[in-house]
């Protein structure tokens, strides 16, 4: 296979010359191991940047995992809620301390960890919890302290989270939790082979960080000239980065902008381009789960067509991946369980479906359009294949088709006239870019878009009563998110098929005679 060919599923991202600067900086400087200054030039930027005032590079996230459970006093006996959904590092940095593992399950329409079901697992013993931001995107760790009365440390792995927005706060993540771990990983967005941080919330905890990373010595305050000799004064391990590895990891952040607006863009790519298939062989992403563009994945209903699917991607050089398998399956928490080593535990069901299903696609800074392109037409040409109908973004080529269903439907639309080719054709060079049609087999059989959140639609004559116009409807939704419909209220074909969606009519517009009046989800008909 031609390397050139071959699209992988990821490539860190790499500048040459401000890596060189870094390294050349370091010689100068007579420090390449921890703390020089490379250190201290990341420590600043996410000060500055991400407001993180209190944060130690390390040389993994499974290293600054292991000092969140050493710095958290935890011993045998204790229970430590961590998610089911997760790599081993979440939970054996808290395992090696001699904890019970208590494992969350998932959300059914996503792979982070569920609130709900950690708050119903919390007992007494219960000395602190685990949770990942998966995918970059954010788990409401401010419900959890809320409930629990911020009576339980909250460990936050934002390993896949650098540069994630709280919803709650508006702020970066990390911040909630006493400590917050990331990741530096060459498979993560800010990727340099491998790394760590660990960003210290809460103040206590700040000088016992610094020892734990100082092998259990109190060598920082002896580098900051306050004691005369420095000696072991509590456990601890060489957890500090080389700054060597700081200089990739200071080159790729004066590039973070860059590097986040690539994978954005290759996100919205994807979101936009890849077809939705009516037979839902796959389900593509919501909007809302974007966060930091870490991850593209698409959920498959079936294992064995994700098989299929991952077999056709590799035959088209394309590597794609699956993920995690449960934690609370896995054979060393199965042998724990079968020693009494471990207490038993549910199944955590919905863990265990997101493995069999999710398959992620390539996503990196460094994806060009043209091997994007060959990862879309791949994807799109699999589902194709399937025989489903399929949304995909509406060309200048279907802008007469798209007129002419529209005016064979002209009394659908609130503007109920026919349009001309011309106003057709001024109306979509404004708005090309929100209109999707439906093909099947090859064949127009539907269009669906949008003018500032308005919907409006049309399917063929041939496809009516097939399930078409509500397939481009849920297919639109999940894209584009929540939507507007207005119809006239002599519409009875277009009112029945919205209220079948559990669309109804705006109470407040009716009351003022509005026509054609708003439709809105939820709440009950009153007409």
């Amino acid at each position: 296979m031609d390397k050139e060919d071959f699209i992988p599923f990821n490539k860190p991202p790499y500048f040459k010359d401000t890596f060189s600067d870094a390294i050349q900086a370091a010689y100068n400087y007579g420090k390449f191991s921890g703390d020089g200054l490379n250190t201290e030039k990341c420590v600043e930027f996410f000060k500055n940047r991400y407001g993180y005032d209190r944060s130690l590079l390390t040389p993994s996230c499974t290293a600054s995992l292991e000092m969140a459970a050493l710095l958290l006093d935890l011993a045998p006996g204790d229970e430590v809620i961590v998610p089911s959904f997760t790599f081993v590092s979440s939970a054996n940095a808290f395992a090696l301390r001699g904890v019970n593992l208590v494992f969350a399950d998932s959300e059914k329409d996503q792979p982070n960890v569920s609130v709900s079901d950690i708050l119903a697992k919390v007992t007494k013993k219960t000395k602190a919890i685990v949770i990942v931001h998966y995918a970059g995107v954010p788990v409401d760790v401010h419900s959890i302290l809320e409930q629990t009365k911020h009576s339980i440390p909250i460990v936050e792995d934002c390993a896949h989270a650098i540069d994630s927005v709280d919803p709650r706060t508006g702020d970066y993540v990390g911040k909630a939790g006493c400590v917050a771990t990331f990741s530096f990983h060459e498979t993560k967005n800010v990727g340099i082979g491998e790394g760590g941080l660990l960003v210290v919330n809460n103040n206590n905890l700040w000088r016992k960080a610094q020892i734990t990373r100082e092998k259990g010595t109190n060598r920082t305050d002896f580098a900051a000239g306050k004691v005369a000799f420095y000696t072991w004064i509590d456990l601890g391990s060489s957890y500090l980065m080389s700054d060597i590895d700081a200089a990739m990891l200071w080159s790729a952040l004066q590039h973070i902008d860059i590097i986040q607006d690539a994978r954005l863009a290759v996100w919205n790519e994807y979101n936009r381009n890849l077809i939705s298939p009516s037979n839902y062989i796959y389900k593509k992403p919501s909007p809302s789960l974007r966060a930091n563009a870490h991850m593209y994945y698409l959920e498959f209903k079936d294992p064995d067509m994700r098989s299929e699917f991952c077999k056709a991607m590799k035959e088209k050089n394309v590597l794609v991946a699956t993920h995690y398998i449960p934690l609370d399956i896995s054979p060393f928490i199965i042998e724990q369980r079968i020693k009494n080593l471990l207490p038993a535990g549910e199944p955590c069901t919905q863990s265990i479906a997101w493995s069999k299903s999710l398959v992620r696609l390539p996503l990196f800074a460094d994806l060009s359009a043209q091997k994007l392109r060959r990862v879309i037409s791949a994807v799109n040409e699999f589902a194709a294949s399937k025989g489903s109908i399929h949304l995909v973004p509406a060309k200048e080529d279907h802008w007469e088709a798209i007129r002419l269903l529209r005016n064979e439907n002209s009394d659908c639309f609130t503007h109920d006239k026919e349009i001309s080719r011309e106003e057709h054709w001024n109306f979509m060079r404004k708005h090309w870019n929100t209109y999707r049609i439906a093909v099947q087999q090859e064949a127009f059989v539907g269009f669906i878009g949008h003018v500032n959140r308005d919907v409006r639609l049309a399917t063929s004559t041939k496809s009516k009563g097939k399930g078409v116009a509500q397939f481009m409807w849920k297919s639109f939704e999940q894209e584009v998110g929540d939507l507007d419909v207005k119809v006239l209220l002599n519409n009875q074909r277009c009112l029945s098929f919205f209220f079948k969606l559990g669309y109804v009519p705006d109470t407040k517009a009716l009351k003022e005679g509005q026509n054609p009046v708003v439709l809105r989800k939820g709440g009950h008909i009153v007409l």
